[in-house]
């Protein structure tokens, strides 16, 4: 080995030497003392539990904060926490007091008395996270809607799932802040409903839990309605439950499950076809008992309404339907569900048009236009609106074909242009107007308010306007299918309207008269310029006065949801007028009876 290099490795020696003798020391003191350390691993997201180790030699109480570089304290993780000798571990939600600590890169340190020990952490963005979660009621019937309030730290998919249940309720988008989402009580009895939010990097929630008792309504205790059917047009019948095919009267009314209604609209019907000519205008009296004498319960039109056979017999089948009573009908039961005896040679299968049908909702007052499996669009419509002297004025619910075009119809002194019929006197017509003081202008604006309400002598009043799509009741005419189903569902008691998402985007004119709509592409705008708002920015006072476009069926407000939901909440009676009649027509129907 050369001097040089000799020289080298005795100054590397004795440097290393010297070194250590700095450190031993040091080690030695703060094993004595009861030396601290603090370790956390990963990104701390605020909402989302960290585990922090502290190892202290002693027990004793400890502070743990967060500092910047300058030894300031931006947040506490814990103040006068007991720790024990050797290794402790404990969980860190990233808040102080319900604040969230501040993003970036700071100093986790650890405290007691004059020593101290420090980690460098990172603190991310919030993690999704529910805040203030609660129920608009602890207590609901089964049906009700309840509203759902929330808080979220993220934006997200926000899940709602009943305890009992693996399958969620529903999975939607929420944005951060302050949200509604609307829950529907169903099975009756004490229940969880469980909440977790995942923002866009999947990143899970920790689950919320809210308590939610339903109790039955006086419909549950109806013995020819099983306790787990749903609001179907068969609703309330004894049948209802027994039939295990897809068809209008097992459907589920739920506009959105688009794929079984498409289903429902393309299966073949059976219509009543008693041979004779012009038979869309004649009607057969369904029986008490299968036989000619027997006592007539409703009616049923020829052709294109369809019935649903409960017993097919060699000479007589057991049918049920909305009876199609009208002024002049041999039995006058007015749109009651009603279940009897025809003929079985009257009994014809037809299969509807397998490109378009039609939904119409007397609850939601709109029609609902499929084409090849998909929802197309909405129109708003007026169905019939019933009085003490006239119960006829009804529109009748059920399944029909539409099978003829009749043109322009005239009644009291107004016109409904491009009139189909579909039900004997029932026809879908444009929303009617009258002629002004020159014999020549068209005067559309009595009807056209009325859209969106009853309002018909039994017809369905079709918007005139055009939606953002170009649709219309014109549209509609252009684009007729012969035999195309149409769907009428009842607004059975105890339905509810759903509340919008808090987060629907709207658009708001400016001026004196504001008006909200669905879309800039609104045929109503003409060129307008609006403010983009949410649907929950409603309730605000700087959007109090702004009216709902109807050409581009912007939503009802809260209120007015609230409004109609009371109006038809279980063990009500929405319509007494109808109920009245159906009560005298049963009364007739018993005198029959009496010897």
């Amino acid at each position: 080995m050369g001097e040089t290099a000799m020289k080298k490795r005795m100054v590397l020696l004795a440097l290393l030497f010297s070194l250590a003798a700095l450190f031993l020391p040091a080690v030695s003191s703060l094993a004595s003392s009861g030396a601290l350390g603090v370790s956390l691993e990963g990104v701390v997201r605020p909402g989302a539990p960290s585990l922090v180790t502290v190892t202290a030699a002693e027990a004793g109480e400890v502070d743990l904060v967060l500092r910047d570089e300058t030894g300031r304290q931006i947040s506490v993780v814990a103040l006068g926490r007991m720790m024990r000798a050797g290794e402790n571990r404990l969980y860190w939600n990233g808040t102080w007091q319900g604040l969230p600590a501040p993003e970036g890169v700071w100093r986790l340190t650890v405290i007691r008395g004059e020593e101290s020990a420090e980690a460098k952490v990172t603190v991310g963005p919030m993690a999704p996270c529910l805040i203030g979660a609660e129920l608009s009621t602890e207590t609901a019937l089964r049906g009700d809607s309840v509203t759902l309030r929330f808080f979220a730290t993220r934006a997200g998919s926000l899940t709602a799932r009943w305890e009992e249940k693996e399958t969620p309720l529903w999975t939607r988008p929420v944005q951060e802040g302050w949200g509604e989402a609307v829950i529907l009580a169903e099975t009756p009895g004490e229940g969880r409903l469980w909440l977790t939010l995942e923002d866009a990097e999947g990143m899970r929630s920790e689950p919320v839990a809210l308590g939610l008792r339903v109790e039955q309504t006086i419909f549950d205790e109806w013995p020819s309605r099983p306790k787990a059917t749903a609001f179907t047009p068969a609703w309330g019948s004894p049948a209802a439950g027994t039939d295990p095919t897809l068809n209008y009267w097992t459907l589920p009314m739920d506009i959105t499950d688009t794929e079984a209604v498409w289903a429902v609209l393309t299966a073949p019907v059976t219509v009543v076809d008693n041979g004779r000519n012009n038979a869309e205008r004649l009607q057969v009296i369904l029986r008490r008992e299968p036989r000619e004498d027997s006592p007539g319960v409703g009616v049923v039109t020829c052709i294109t309404q369809s019935v649903h056979v409960l017993e097919r017999g060699e000479d007589w089948s057991l049918v049920e339907c909305y009876s199609s009573s009208f002024h002049d009908s041999a039995v006058k039961n007015w749109n009651a569900l009603v279940q009897g005896w025809l003929p079985t040679s009257y009994l014809k299968e037809t299969l509807p048009d397998q490109t378009m049908g039609l939904v119409v909702d007397k609850l939601t007052q709109r029609l609902y236009i499929f084409r090849d499996g998909e929802l197309y669009d909405t129109l708003q419509v007026s169905t019939g609106l019933a009085n003490e002297r006239q119960p006829y004025n009804e529109t009748r619910s059920g399944e029909f074909l539409v099978h003829n075009w009749v043109g322009a119809i005239v009644s009291d002194d107004v016109t409904g242009r491009l009139a189909m019929r579909f039900n004997d006197g029932d026809l879908l017509h444009e929303v009617p107007y009258s002629l002004m003081s020159d014999g020549v202008t068209r005067d559309f604006s009595a009807a056209d308010r009325k859209l969106g309400t009853r309002a018909s002598h039994g017809c369905i009043r079709v918007q005139r306007k055009q939606t953002p799509k170009g649709t219309n009741h014109e549209w509609l005419w252009n684009h007729r299918k012969r035999d195309m189903k149409l769907l009428i569902w009842e607004d059975w008691q105890g339905r509810q309207l759903p509340f919008p998402d808090p987060e629907l985007p709207l658009y708001v004119t400016s001026g004196r008269n504001p008006v909200y709509h669905t879309s800039t592409k609104c045929s109503q705008l003409k060129g307008a310029r609006t403010t983009p708002v949410r649907y929950g920015a409603l309730e605000e006072e700087a959007y109090a006065a702004a009216r709902r476009c109807t050409a581009c069926d912007a939503p009802l407000r809260r209120a007015e949801i609230e409004k109609t939901n009371q109006q038809y909440a279980p063990g009500g009676d929405h319509d007494p007028v109808m109920t009245a009649a159906r009560e005298k027509a049963q009364k007739a129907l018993e005198e029959t009876d009496r010897p």
